[in-house]
């Protein structure tokens, strides 16, 4: 399938599906109906209109996508004539913020493991700085409770984890190198 796997929410698209062939049958413009289903923050459902060589061609117009909410976003591809339906195809597409929309102070483009990740180095610099070695303690009615250095170092690792992963699919998707992977050049 040739949707794209990353949209900015507010932009225009255009992008052709030629004649499919799922499970061994060929299915065509000429006698077939192609709709993708768009499913995440908000959803949306687009037409195939038939583009003359068996295909359809797939027009998403910037006031459709403007309402489209950052975040990822599940496809399917169905194909109807009648009562009868397959399914085509599915898929995933990374919904990106518009940022000349946003109005607001305080706009943080980062994932929730990005902000998690922050926050977990932030708290073991806090314990590490202050030399704190009180797990827990009462003051009057309050209570207080800190989570030891290992503690938070199992958390900075885990989220650590969750980004790389995140770069790990993003470079996927887009074609990069991975992340993971270290390459050396020897020369002479």
């Amino acid at each position: 399938m040739n949707i794209p796997t990353e949209l900015t929410a507010g932009d225009s698209l255009q992008w052709k599906e030629p004649a499919l062939a799922v499970r061994g049958t060929d299915y065509s413009s000429a006698a077939w109906l192609l709709q993708f289903a768009l499913r995440g923050p908000t959803k949306l459902d687009l037409q195939g209109t038939a583009d003359g060589s068996g295909g359809w061609s797939f027009a998403l117009t910037a006031a459709a996508s403007q309402g489209l909410q950052a975040g990822p976003y599940w496809w399917q591809a169905v194909l109807t004539k009648g009562a009868e339906r397959v399914t085509a195809g599915s898929g995933q597409v990374q919904v990106l913020a518009n940022l000349a929309a946003i109005t607001a102070d305080g706009f943080d483009g980062r994932s929730m493991a990005q902000r998690a990740l922050a926050d977990a180095e932030k708290a073991l610099a806090d314990l590490t700085a202050s030399g704190q070695r009180t797990k827990k303690y009462a003051i009057g009615p309050r209570n207080a409770e800190y989570f030891t250095a290992a503690e938070l170092i199992e958390a900075v690792n885990y989220w650590r984890g969750r980004v790389l992963r995140e770069k790990e699919e993003k470079a996927a998707a887009t074609g990069g190198p991975n992340p993971r992977n270290y390459y050396v050049r020897f020369t002479s």
